[in-house]
């Protein structure tokens, strides 16, 4: 299989682009991450049980954490979702580009989706994921954004449905205070009435009812933890 040319404006994407966490290059076959998402990597994948079949990112931006699981672990499922489009598009670039060498991505699917449509497609799927990556995320869940201005607003609510794509283990960084979230995100808290309700606490009592919660320190300034999926 001929390899498909990286164009310049792709490479330029993947190391200059926001989220600067998440930029990386790509040589000779390999991806080299920035000193951040070196960083990050380090500390989220050792934390993904042994032996785990399939995985799903939730936010998966340029691709990374996605293109490696498979490149280094061979899961036989992979799904990385965005909402947007720029990410998807470089990730796939990039995913074509190292197929010749690298035929696991193969099973690699990316979509433009949101958490809810993965729910209603999890059995289409292949049922839930044993390794979920839920990085930076939550607080869009909670309080919408620009690119999806949706609000779940209750905690319950979204962890019902992580529990619902996730048959083992959640990790799980993100912002779950107030003074955590950048301050666009906490005047929006504040707008719709929720910012009394985003605290640890509460957001830690939901996930709760449907996970066993272990802290794992802080990745950057946000706490770090995993979630395992409790079973009746």
């Amino acid at each position: 299989m001929p390899v498909a040319a990286l164009d310049q404006a792709t490479r330029r994407y993947l190391t200059g682009s926001y989220p600067r966490n998440h930029n990386y290059r790509v040589m000779a076959g390999r991806l080299w991450p920035s000193w951040r998402l070196w960083n990050r990597d380090r500390r989220l994948w050792p934390l993904a049980p042994k032996g785990a079949a399939s995985m799903l990112d939730l936010s998966c931006s340029k691709g990374w954490f996605v293109l490696q699981a498979l490149r280094r672990h061979g899961f036989e499922r992979a799904l990385g979702i965005d909402v947007h489009a720029p990410d998807l598009e470089a990730t796939e670039a990039v995913r074509q580009h190292l197929l010749p060498d690298a035929p696991a991505l193969a099973r690699l699917q990316l979509q433009p989706w949101r958490l809810a449509d993965v729910v209603e497609r999890i059995e289409d799927l292949g049922g839930p994921f044993e390794v979920v990556l839920c990085i930076n995320l939550y607080h869009y869940l909670a309080l919408g954004s620009r690119r999806l201005p949706e609000v779940t607003g209750s905690h319950e609510s979204i962890f019902e449905q992580l529990s619902r794509v996730c048959g083992g283990t959640l990790i799980f960084s993100n912002c779950v205070t107030l003074d955590q979230l950048p301050k666009h995100m906490a005047d929006r808290a504040r707008e719709l009435g929720l910012a009394e309700s985003y605290t640890a606490e509460r957001i830690r009592a939901a996930a709760a009812k449907w996970f066993d919660i272990q802290d794992h320190g802080r990745l950057g300034k946000r706490p770090l933890w995993t979630m395992v999926r409790r079973h009746p």
